[in-house]
């Protein structure tokens, strides 16, 4: 009889268990990517600086052989 029962419930408790055990490493795996991120440098800290030129953007995409973004947008 207690058998059956438990093993009705094991789906159960095993979901239970591992969110359990992800409740209690979350806090420790967000001190560690804080922790990561004040030793990176402060150019990969940088933002995005915005630019209003394409000539120089793709000046600037064919020195460094990154992608260029252009957002275009309009309110009408």
């Amino acid at each position: 009889m207690f058998n059956s029962v438990f093993y009705r419930h094991v789906p159960y408790l095993t979901g239970l268990a591992v969110l359990l055990m992800i409740a209690v490493a979350m806090p420790a795996i967000a001190l560690e990517i804080e922790a990561e991120a004040e030793k990176a440098p402060e150019a990969e800290k940088a933002q995005v600086k915005w630019g209003t030129s394409i000539e120089e953007a793709m000046k600037q995409s064919a020195e460094t052989g990154k992608p260029v973004m252009m957002d275009f947008y309009t309110e009408w």
